[in-house]
């Protein structure tokens, strides 16, 4: 007998299994290994291409907190050292020019009689007016005496108490002494009180400049 003739099935696929007909139809949505279907994204792949977008873009770096202005106690005093230094120079220039002229240099006694009693102390105290006023240049040029700024202005309170006295045992100067008399009761109070001031300040100021920088330091090792 003769073998039957192999069908077209048969001519494609010798072993009858690969033909059309002998694969199973697939169910829509399924894919085969190593593809994807349609509309679906890996998520891995999703975390790979996030992670390449951050790791291209740098991320701005971290605002660092402003550093404390550091204190300057120079800020404070400038304008008190230049109003002792004013100070100074006038009361020097007034001693000196009383120490050339004498008593001749007094409003009401140019041309009388001279005393040279009256004249050696006068003179001897205009000297040390001199010295007052070179005293208040020195303790605000050289900061470090500022205790004897004290002393300074005690002396010259103590020349306007005088002044008083001399008006009431011997009657009233002239009017430029009065007002010189005004001047050396308030000044020296009313400068020491501003010293004060201004020590209490700069004590405030310079703690709190110090907590600042000690706060700044404790920001930047935390982060």
């Amino acid at each position: 007998m003769s073998n039957a003739a192999p069908t077209p099935g048969d001519r494609n696929s010798p072993s009858g299994t690969d033909g059309p007909g002998s694969q199973a139809p697939k169910a829509p949505g399924t894919s085969t290994p190593g593809t994807s279907a349609p509309g679906t994204t890996n998520s891995s792949t999703r975390r790979t291409q996030s992670g390449k977008q951050s790791a291209g873009k740098p991320g701005r770096a971290a605002k660092q907190p402003k550093a404390a202005k550091p204190f300057k106690s120079s800020d404070d005093w400038g304008v008190f050292r230049a109003v002792v230094i004013g100070v100074g120079i006038l009361v020097a220039g007034f001693g000196l020019y009383n120490l050339i002229t004498g008593t001749a240099g007094l409003p009401e006694a140019a041309g009388g009689e001279v005393n040279p009693t009256l004249e050696s102390q006068y003179r001897f105290f205009a000297a040390m007016m001199v010295g007052v006023g070179a005293a208040f240049v020195a303790i605000a040029v050289k900061f470090q005496w500022a205790n004897m700024l004290w002393l300074v202005c005690l002396m010259v309170f103590l020349g306007g108490i005088g002044r008083v006295l001399s008006w009431a045992f011997s009657g009233t100067p002239h009017f430029t002494f009065i007002v010189l008399m005004i001047v050396e009761l308030a000044f020296p109070p009313a400068l020491l009180v501003w010293h004060r001031f201004i020590a209490k300040t700069s004590d405030l100021r310079r703690e709190y400049s110090q907590q600042a920088g000690g706060d700044t330091g404790i920001a930047g090792g935390s982060r």
